[in-house]
């Protein structure tokens, strides 16, 4: 016997343990990312507004909850003296926006690609006159060596358009900042790579079952003519395109599936899976996105309260950059709370109290309910 003990080797295998798992493996080593700050000069960025905007076009649950987002948050209105609705309600935009609608656009286009703005149109007397929403894909952010803005260009295909604006003639929504960045966040960004997966995933899937009905054959044809083949394949097209039956001579034709179809149930779980992960990036809960199987109403309840402060901090950010950067105060209304009614509007954690006389004397009901006891007493 030429093998020993002795001989076995003892393996490395702990060197890939948990206290550092992506040493000379493929796992996720993580990295580094900088920001794009102040440089000491004089720089800028313009939003890959065209990439992001890709993404909600392309996958409708992303868009989904960008939509739900933007219309909690600005959908049901705003409230406001009535001389700042008088001034709100000639705004149009392109001509045939209201105030609400400007808003809600800005919201989910800052949200998608974390910058958004709009063209700020006064009169002579400095006045707001209107708020013309812009292609943020198209608009330069320029920043000086310190990292303070100190305008925007616009440009279309390369070319600039106009003169450069000043800080304040742009209205400019700059979501999820990081650090000293000249730009937002944009949820795609963050996203990005379930984005895709779950693009892949459907496409895959929709790909599959199609090829239930319509599967790949191999068809093996008892001739080598050139001509008879080019006719078989004309058939044989037009019966699989319109789902007809062909009838050929006996011996002549033998189709053959060039591959199985395994069970989708898998992909469709992991479907489900990135699905959950998308959400909860984004903190849109499901029962809010119309799904709530497995939901009870007390959990629903919960979750539905975590979303709220989601959507009141977006309300704050809008309300302050409004005030700040348009001059006007209002509040935007939440659609549907859970919280207790304040006292203010009647106070629900406490009985309503009244000034009517309360009647502690006994009711009949009360009399016939002694009777009884006294006689059960006896017995």
């Amino acid at each position: 016997m030429g093998n020993k003990i002795s001989s076995a080797e003892v393996s490395t295998m702990h060197s890939d343990a948990y206290a550092d798992p992506t040493t000379n493996t493929d796992f996720y080593g993580g990295g580094s990312l900088s920001v794009d700050g102040v440089t000491g000069n004089e720089t800028s960025f313009t939003t890959d507004f065209d990439k992001w905007h890709k993404y909600y076009v392309d996958v409708p649950i992303f868009a989904s909850i960008i939509d739900t987002l933007a219309t909690y948050a600005v959908g049901k209105g705003f409230k406001a003296s009535d001389e700042v609705k008088k001034k709100l309600s000639k705004i149009t935009g392109w001509g045939k926006d209201d105030f609400n609608s400007i808003m809600e656009n800005l919201t989910k286009v800052c949200l998608t690609c974390g910058d958004s703005e709009a063209e700020i149109i006064k009169d002579k007397a400095l006045r707001l006159t209107n708020l013309k929403p812009v292609n943020p894909g198209t608009m330069k952010v320029i920043v000086n060596g310190n990292g303070i803005l100190k305008g925007y260009e616009q440009s279309v295909n390369g070319k600039k358009i106009g003169e450069t604006f000043y800080p304040k003639k742009i209205f400019h929504l700059c979501w999820g900042r990081f650090a000293d960045e000249i730009h937002g966040k944009p949820y795609a960004e963050r996203v990005e790579s379930i984005i895709k997966q779950i693009k892949q995933l459907t496409d895959d899937l929709g790909l599959r079952f199609h090829r239930i009905v319509k599967p790949v054959r191999l068809y093996e044809a008892d001739t080598d003519n050139e001509t008879e083949i080019a006719n078989t394949i004309t058939k044989l097209k037009q019966g699989y395109e319109n789902c007809e039956f062909i009838v050929v001579p006996k011996g002549t034709i033998e189709a053959k599936d060039i591959a199985t179809i395994p069970n989708a149930q898998d992909a469709i779980d992991y479907l489900n899976l990135l699905m959950r992960e998308l959400i909860i990036s984004c903190g849109v809960p499901e029962v809010v996105l119309g799904w709530s199987i497995g939901t009870t109403d007390a959990s629903a309840k919960i979750v539905y309260l975590s979303f709220q402060q989601r959507i009141e901090r977006i309300q704050k950010f809008l309300e302050e950059q409004i005030r700040i950067q348009l001059g006007i105060e209002l509040n935007f209304e939440f659609p549907a709370s859970l919280e207790p009614v304040t006292k203010s509007a009647g106070d629900v954690s406490e009985p309503i109290k009244t000034n009517a006389p309360v009647n502690n004397s006994p009711t009949t009901d009360n009399k016939k309910a002694g009777k009884m006891t006294n006689i059960m007493k006896k017995w």
